[in-house]
């Protein structure tokens, strides 16, 4: 359920940036942020039981589906452009 709510997040963010520099910054902010995260996690786990890749997995995923956002726009914008 947290996978599919990070998706709408995304894609609405996504969406809602287009493919403008805000967007890719915001792609690439999150992306960092997440893998610093899944990063911080690995070095403060007390064992190896309690290692995930959730932190890496939810970011990837909020990035792939602000990617999708951004390009379904703009492929929206480009199609009403040229009817």
């Amino acid at each position: 359920m947290s996978l599919a709510l990070a998706a709408v997040i995304g894609f609405v963010i996504g969406y809602r940036l287009e493919m403008t520099r805000a967007g890719y910054i915001s792609m690439a902010l999150t992306a960092i942020g997440f893998s610093a995260g899944q990063i911080a996690h690995l070095l403060l786990a007390q064992n190896r039981a309690s290692m995930t890749l959730l932190p890496l997995v939810v970011g990837l995923v909020i990035v792939l589906f602000m990617l999708l956002g951004g390009v379904l726009r703009v492929t929206l914008y480009r199609n009403q452009k040229n009817a």
